[in-house]
């Protein structure tokens, strides 16, 4: 048995997360960039916590006032850096295996001196399971994720059954879950996964998708789609 206060004491991930983590890992980062990030990303990594409280304390924020927020997969940082600059009072945690889209992010938050946002390079799953307290995040972000269209690749899709399950424990309740995607067909699987699940509720009832939110950040995934003719689609649920 697990305390509800604490991560799962079970560190071992389930064999459906032991699967390679797909995708690009560097991308145009020179050696002597690589050197760079390797020497500033352990400043930004996320404190170990058991609770959501002493997370926030550790990272200076008041736990009675401040958001505890998550990025699955910023990509370049073109959402969480002016949506953290724009929040100082919330704490940001983004995770992202992208080598190239971190050092990114990190010369942004130091060009504007934002002091809220951390960084945690790994898979976000394992991340969830073993850095995350139970019941601490008050939203969480999913802002197109690869939509692996080919059928034979769709389990490699992040937002899956086993994703919310996790979630479930790690959101507190009437946590945000927003997720955005310009393929209408992931678009579409995302939201059978949610409608499927227990632990969810949508905000956006009795339609499926959501208008475009008022803290929208546009970033260059989305202009991309745009160009190319595709809808943004934007999911907006709540943890029950």
């Amino acid at each position: 048995m697990t305390d509800d206060s604490s991560p799962l004491s079970d560190s071992t991930p389930p064999p459906e997360w032991k699967q390679k983590v797909h995708g690009r890992k560097r991308g145009f980062i020179t050696p002597r960039e690589k050197i760079w990030l390797d020497e500033t990303l352990p400043a930004f990594r996320p404190p170990a916590a058991s609770s959501r409280e002493e997370m926030l304390a550790l990272l200076g924020a008041d736990p009675t006032k401040a958001r505890l927020v998550l990025e699955i997969g910023f990509g370049n940082g073109q959402f969480l850096a002016p949506l953290a600059a724009q929040h100082p009072e919330d704490r940001f945690i983004g995770v992202e295996v992208f080598q190239e889209g971190m050092a990114a992010l990190i010369r942004r938050l130091q060009k504007d001196q934002t002091t809220n946002t951390r960084i945690h390079p790994d898979d976000a799953r394992v991340f969830l399971r073993e850095g995350i307290p139970t019941h601490a995040l008050d939203w969480v972000i999913i802002n197109f994720p690869d939509p692996w269209p080919k059928k034979r690749h769709h389990k490699r899709r992040i937002v899956q059954t086993e994703l919310l399950d996790l979630l479930v424990e790690r959101m507190v309740p009437q946590g945000l879950l927003t997720l955005a995607t310009d393929w209408e067909e992931y678009a579409l699987w995302m939201a059978e996964v949610l409608e499927a699940h227990a632990g969810f509720e949508n905000l956006a009832a009795p339609e499926r998708f959501a208008p475009r939110p008022d803290f929208w950040q546009q970033t260059r995934f989305e202009t991309k789609g745009v160009d190319a003719g595709r809808t943004i689609h934007h999911l907006a649920w709540r943890r029950r």
